[in-house]
């Protein structure tokens, strides 16, 4: 009889310590208990399929492996996290650990079956599936890897959504609405996977369309997963901005007509009076009540002109609401009322409760104007519907009425409250808030007044002594930089592997890699076309693979790395500014810029002092400076370090929440012009509040550093709430402290506004092409807008290395070819 007990505590004790058995384990088990091998493998398979107790024990072979216990470890939780990642990734990681620990090469064939059993052990979908059982996504019985394939492009698109004059709202409604109902399948929330897809999100497009249709389907069907989600947040995102939009139409239709309208009233008026007083002329007696009464209106031609302008939005009014209500179920799904003042004027909007069910205090919150109360209270009744609706999309865009299924529109309030801020990451402390508020913060800003007084380049009719090809050049500088940055390739592949998740590996040597990188930044930055050279062509599935906004964000760091090196200079400060881009293709994400008279998007563009281009996204025409600035600093810091500590913008004014999310994320300080009076101290009682919720101030800025996306919603908004404090009004607060000690310092900006300007124009020397108009979609314009900027940088590090001793920048083309003629 073999003892189960002995046997059991054996098994677990080479369990724990070397995470499963052996055969030479079970042999001397058996001598030990004076039986046979055979009897006792025997009696341990009957207990493996039949006693609980024996069923997690893990056959390691015959002879115990070289793997170690933390390798055992770490294969576990690398692939229980993501099943369906490259194998061979893993593998590799453990043997350049082992060579520099000069330990034995671990065997293929042991870490691949250490693989197969973890994988076995933990899941029971196929492979393909098993990264969904990871995340506790149910696959339903007859998903179709082809149907959601196509549905990628006949569903979740941005497609037909505009009709003359705009979004097509209905259109958008009922995309949402049929995305919705095939994403709920999955029976989980899209918003729970999108922040980590939002920074990832066009290069998984473009990752998909590198994979042949019949392979990686593991991977193909977590990207399909991954861009659906990412569709349905940001299609419900474009349905409320157009909601927005819509009103903001509205108003400004009535603007153009009122005064019209207002005149046309005080015409009929003006004629009814004369015609008044010209019967009481005729009449044998005139009655002071007569007089009285022709003198006195109950409603002036402004209310009237209100009144009637409201009425006549009314239809368009609930038939929003409608759409609005189809995809909420009546705001009862996802949404939250921050105020019962918002929901109250949902309410009043729908028809729910009525106007003559108020209060009078809750009647003057909605009318403002006593005398417009009144004139509702008489007769007026059946504008309120409107009245409200108005108020209720004013309360969406401020952020007391927020959206679950919504990035931009979500309430983040939660996710402050509960983010935790390490005491070394806190940039806001209780002495640097007393000096603010004292006016002896000490700013920095004498390295702004070096500013090169020359052009950035020679004139057009000068000719140089011999001309550069830019193809030279980028094989020279893309030398040059990998020998500069010795671990140039291994921080690439590094990269590739995290924004891939470990989908797959790089199948190119450094060489070969650094070759085709370069001569795609050289293709994207002068935008040109894949037809335009078989060279091109070529390029297509290197840049769909491996060029992304990373890529060429890591890119830019190396290059920038090799610049501080020989100019021994480094970067303090910033200068922001855009540049309107006109796109061929027009989509619903397009936009009219007023300034730039463009179609398309912006190009918000980022430069050191000495005009070295740093960062460049595209953003919307409408886009404020504040929308953005979180993103545009932490990527300057992560390519700069942190010695930069102060940005200016380009002759536009500085606004106070852009201050107060810069300095509270990065510790960054914001400069440039200013249309507050700043000389207005902020106000005792504010400052208390500020002095009271140090704590959720850096709790803010610990959220942006981690999110920087999340910048924009807090400046689209006017009210975030925590514990019912407004913190968006505390964020501003501190921003005005801020240009308020910024303001005491002297700034050159008319000279930084004329240095940017001559910067921009290098920049669309460089993308000539088609007159520097752009022929993708604005998702995927990044690429080459970012392209452009390091085409300008490897021109820059190309002269320094030669020894530039010109007048002007290193950054110019003066010597160099961008384009051979034909």
């Amino acid at each position: 009889m073999i003892p189960r007990e002995q046997v059991l505590t054996y098994l677990q004790g080479k369990q724990d310590a070397y995470g499963g058995y052996t055969g030479n384990d079970i042999t001397e088990l058996a001598e030990f208990l004076n039986v046979t091998s055979q009897g006792l493998n025997r009696r341990l398979a009957y207990w493996i399929q039949n006693d609980k107790g024996f069923s997690s024990f893990v056959y390691l072979g015959k002879e115990k492996p070289s793997i170690t216990l933390s390798e055992f470890l770490e294969i576990e939780y690398k692939f229980v996290e993501n099943p369906i990642q490259v194998k061979k990734g893993i593998y590799d990681k453990i043997q350049t650990k082992r060579d520099i620990e000069n330990l034995a090469p671990l065997s293929k064939s042991t870490y691949y079956r250490k693989v197969d059993q973890t994988l076995l052990s933990q899941y029971s979908y196929e492979k393909e599936y098993r990264w969904f059982e990871s995340q506790k996504i149910i696959i339903p019985s007859d998903y179709s890897v082809e149907k959601n394939r196509d549905a990628l492009s006949t569903l979740f698109i941005f497609s037909d959504l505009k009709t003359y004059g705009g979004a097509d709202l209905n259109a958008i409604c009922e995309r949402l609405t049929k995305s919705k109902e095939w994403f709920s399948m999955y029976d989980v929330k899209a918003i729970r996977f999108y922040p980590q897809i939002l920074t990832r999100n066009r290069f998984l497009k473009n990752i998909l369309t590198s994979i042949h249709p019949n392979q990686k389907i593991g991977a193909q069907i977590r990207l399909f997963f991954e861009l659906q989600a990412a569709y349905i947040i940001e299609c419900m995102d474009l349905f409320i901005d157009e909601i927005i939009h819509e009103q903001g139409r509205m108003r400004q239709s009535d603007n153009a007509s009122r005064q019209k309208t207002e005149n046309q009233f005080r015409k009929e008026a003006l004629e009814k009076l004369r015609k008044d007083l010209k019967q009481l002329a005729m009449s044998e007696k005139i009655e002071p009540n007569t007089l009285l009464k022709c003198s006195n209106v109950l409603i002036d031609e402004e209310l009237q002109t209100r009144i009637k302008l409201l009425e006549k939005h009314s239809d368009s009014c609930q038939w929003i609401m409608k759409l609005i209500n189809d995809l909420t179920s009546n705001m009862t799904q996802g949404v939250k009322f921050h105020r019962i003042e918002a929901k109250t004027v949902y309410r009043l909007a729908t028809g729910e409760i009525t106007w003559g069910t108020l209060n009078e205090n809750e009647k003057r919150s909605i009318a403002w104007n006593p005398d417009f109360a009144k004139a509702i209270d008489n007769s007026y009744a059946n504008i309120v519907p409107v009245l409200a609706f108005n108020r209720f999309i004013d309360y969406i865009r401020k952020g007391k009425v927020t959206f679950e299924e919504s990035y931009y529109y979500q309430d983040i309030g939660q996710r402050i409250q509960n983010i935790e801020v390490p005491d070394d990451e806190s940039y806001l402390t209780p002495d640097i808030l007393e000096q603010l508020s004292e006016g002896t913060f000490q700013v920095d800003t004498s390295f702004l007044r070096d500013l090169s007084t020359t052009d950035i380049e020679a004139s057009d009719d000068e000719v140089p002594s011999s001309w550069t090809n830019l193809s030279e050049i980028l094989k020279e500088v893309s030398l040059y930089v990998r020998t500069v940055n010795t671990s140039w390739f291994s921080e690439h592949q590094q990269l590739f592997k995290m924004q891939t998740d470990d989908l797959f590996s790089m199948e190119y040597t450094e060489v070969d890699f650094a070759e085709r990188l370069y001569n795609s930044i050289g293709f994207l930055g002068r935008n040109f076309r894949y037809r335009d050279s078989d060279t091109f062509m070529n390029l297509k599935y290197f840049i769909q693979r491996y060029i992304s906004d990373a890529t060429l964000r890591l890119e830019l760091k190396f290059i920038h790395k090799c610049i501080e090196q020989i100019t021994n200079r480094k970067i303090e400060g910033v200068v922001i500014d855009t540049m309107g881009v006109d796109a061929r293709i027009k989509s619903i994400l397009s936009t009219y810029h007023g300034r730039y008279h463009t179609i398309g998007f912006s190009d918000l563009r980022a430069v050191a002092i000495d005009m070295t281009p740093i960062f460049s996204g595209v953003c919307r025409s409408t886009d404020s400076e504040a929308m953005n600035i979180v993103e545009v600093i932490d990527e300057v810091k992560e390519i700069c370090g942190d010695d930069v500590h102060i940005y200016t913008g380009n002759g536009h004014t500085t606004t106070k929440i852009s201050a107060g999310m810069a300095y509270l994320s990065h510790g960054v300080i914001a400069a440039g012009r200013f249309h507050y009076d700043l000389n207005k101290g902020l106000g005792q009682r504010k400052l208390s509040k500020l002095k009271r919720n140090i704590v959720l101030l850096n709790k803010v800025g610990k959220l942006l550093k981690t999110e920087p996306t999340l910048g924009r919603v807090i400046a689209m908004r006017k009210h975030i709430y925590v514990d019912g404090l407004n913190v968006r009004k505390m964020v501003e607060d501190l921003g005005y402290l801020i240009l308020k000690n910024v303001s005491r310092t002297g700034l050159p900006i008319d000279e930084i506004c004329d240095a940017v300007e001559r910067s921009n124009h290098l920049k669309k020397k460089a993308r000539i092409v088609e007159g520097a108009r752009t022929r993708v979609e604005p998702d995927q314009a990044e690429l080459l807008l970012k392209s452009g900027e390091l085409i300008l940088c490897i021109v820059g590090v190309y002269h320094l290395i030669k020894g530039w001793k010109g007048p002007s920048s290193p950054i110019n083309f003066s010597d160099v070819r961008l384009i051979l003629p034909a």
